[in-house]
C-alpha cells in the first residue's frame, strides 16, 4: 500500500494551536524514533540564559574553545541570543542516555580509534536536532532552530582542524550546530527543570548512573 503524502504547508504560514501541539507531539515520537531517550516539550521561557555558562568555555578553558566557529569567541553575542530565544515559544528538550559510561571518559583511549571514539560523546544529539530541524522547516516553521551537545568538531569531523576556520568551507554545513553551552543556555538547570539528571564524569564513573548529551530546537 502507498504511503500517504502530507500536503506541503506554506513556509511561514499561522498554524493553529491544535496544528501546533499535534506538531510538537509527533517531533517528540520522531526523536524516540531516532534515538532519544527522553524528549519534553517546554515553554521556551523556561530556558535561561546565563553568562557564567558562557564564562565557563574558557574558565577553565574548554579544549575546543576558538577551534570552531560554532564556539566562543566566535559564537553569538549574548544579548542577540537572548532577544531571538525571547520571540520562540516552544521548544523540544531531549536527551540520550550514552553508555557505557567508561568508553567516554575524558582522556580515555591508548590508541587513535579509542581516542575517536571518545569524541562521538554527542553525536546522537546532533543528529537528533538536525533531523528535528529539518522536518519543522519542512512543517512550515521557517524560524526553527536546534542546538546540540558538544563540539560539532568533535563529532562531525572527528577532532580534524575545523575546515571552515582554515578555508572559509565548512565539512558539514547543514549539520554543524552550536553547543547549548555556547549559546549561554545553562543546560543543567534546563534538565532538572523537567526532572533529568547528569553527573560529572570525573574519578569513580562505577558511581555515574548514566551520561546524557541533551539537544533543543526552538519551533516558534
Amino acid at each position: 500500500m502507498a504511503t500517504q503524502r502530507m500536503i506541503p504547508r506554506t513556509l511561514g504560514g499561522a498554524a493553529s494551536e491544535e496544528v501546533l501541539r499535534t506538531d510538537l507531539e509527533r517531533y517528540r515520537a520522531i526523536a524516540l524514533e531516532s534515538g532519544a531517550s527522553d524528549v519534553a516539550i517546554i515553554p521556551a521561557d523556561d530556558v535561561t540564559l546565563d553568562e557564567r555558562v558562557r564564562l565557563k568555555c574558557v574558565v577553565p578553558r574548554c579544549i575546543r574553545a576558538g577551534e570552531t566557529p560554532n564556539c566562543p569567541p566566535y559564537s553569538p553575542d549574548l544579548d542577540l541570543i537572548r532577544r531571538a530565544l525571547s520571540r520562540f515559544s516552544w521548544a523540544i528538550l531531549f536527551k540520550c542516555n550514552v553508555e557505557p559510561v567508561e568508553d567516554y571518559a575524558p582522556g580515555r583511549g591508548t590508541t587513535k580509534a579509542e581516542e575517536r571514539h571518545v569524541l562521538f560523546f554527542h553525536q546522537r544529539s546532533g543528529e537528533v536536532v538536525s533531523l528535528l530541524e529539518r522536518q519543522a522547516y519542512k512543517d512550515g516553521y521557517h524560524l526553527a532552530m536546534g542546538f546540540g551537545g558538544g563540539s560539532c568538531k568533535d563529532y562531525l569531523c572527528q577532532g580534524l582542524i575545523c575546515q571552515f576556520l582554515d578555508s572559509g568551507r565548512c565539512r558539514f554545513p547543514h549539520r554543524a550546530r552550536p553547543a547549548m553551552e555556547a549559546m549561554g543556555i545553562d543546560v543543567v538547570a534546563l534538565i532538572n527543570k523537567v526532572g533529568w539528571h547528569a553527573y560529572a564524569l570525573l574519578d569513580d564513573l562505577q558511581a555515574v548512573p548514566c551520561a546524557i548529551t541533551v539537544g533543543i530546537v526552538f519551533i516558534c
